[in-house]
Order: structure tokens, then C-alpha cells, then sequence
């Protein structure tokens, strides 16, 4: 598999998993719930993990991907190497997987703020 296969692989299942969590947050709020503390840390985790996975998938494309402890730099400071490698390495062109990434995230904020706008009505209506 090339570097690129790879890195669209890895970032449709980003994608996905933020699509996953927002819509159990969803759930959580329709059922008058906080969610749950877990539900959170592996949300996290599980982004930290994939943001690594696609830098080293990247890796012949930019020194990003093998600096000694990717947990910590990406942990620390994924929102700006994300778009920094992905100008640098790709030009751009660089920009389209990056608006693929915050719109997804920016749409399912909406959605959530939507449903959790609906859930504290039907609460006070009761």
C-alpha cells in the first residue's frame, strides 16, 4: 500500500470515529444523561492514537512522523503539526484533508449542540 492509500485510510477513520462519538454524545443528551467519563477518555485516546498513526504513516513525507515520543509531542501539540505537515508535505493541496477533518468535527458540534438544545427543552417542558 502507498503512503497516501494509507494516510486517506487512516483519515476516513478519524473521521469516523468522531462521527461515532458525537453521535453516542447525542445519545447521552437524548436520554438526559452526562456522558459517560470512559466515553470520553477513549474518545480522546482513540484521536491521539489516530493522529499518530497518520503521521507515521507520513513518514517518508516529513521528519514529523519520527520525532522520539509521539504521544507526548502530538498529545501536546497535534493542532498545529497537523496542519503544519500536511502544508508543508503536500502543498495546498494539503488543505482539503485538513477542511475534511474541521468540518466534520465544526458539523458535528452543531449537531450536538442541537440535540443537547432539545434535550434541556424537553427537560424544562416536562
Amino acid at each position: 500500500m502507498t503512503a497516501e492509500r494509507n494516510s486517506l485510510i487512516l483519515l476516513v477513520l478519524l473521521i469516523a470515529l468522531m462521527i461515532v462519538y458525537h453521535l453516542g454524545v447525542i445519545i447521552y443528551f437524548a436520554l438526559g444523561l452526562e456522558p459517560l467519563p470512559t466515553f470520553e477518555f477513549l474518545y480522546h485516546f482513540g484521536f491521539i492514537c489516530g493522529i499518530i498513526w497518520f503521521f507515521k504513516a507520513e513518514a517518508d513525507r516529513s521528519a514529523v512522523a519520527r520525532v522520539y515520543c509521539p504521544g507526548v509531542v502530538i498529545g501536546m501539540g497535534w493542532f498545529f503539526l497537523l496542519p503544519y505537515h500536511l502544508l508543508k508535505s503536500r502543498g495546498v493541496r494539503g488543505l482539503i484533508p485538513l477542511f475534511a477533518l474541521v468540518g466534520t468535527y465544526l458539523a458535528l458540534q452543531v449537531l450536538v449542540a442541537i440535540a443537547y438544545l432539545i434535550s434541556i427543552d424537553a427537560t424544562f417542558t416536562d
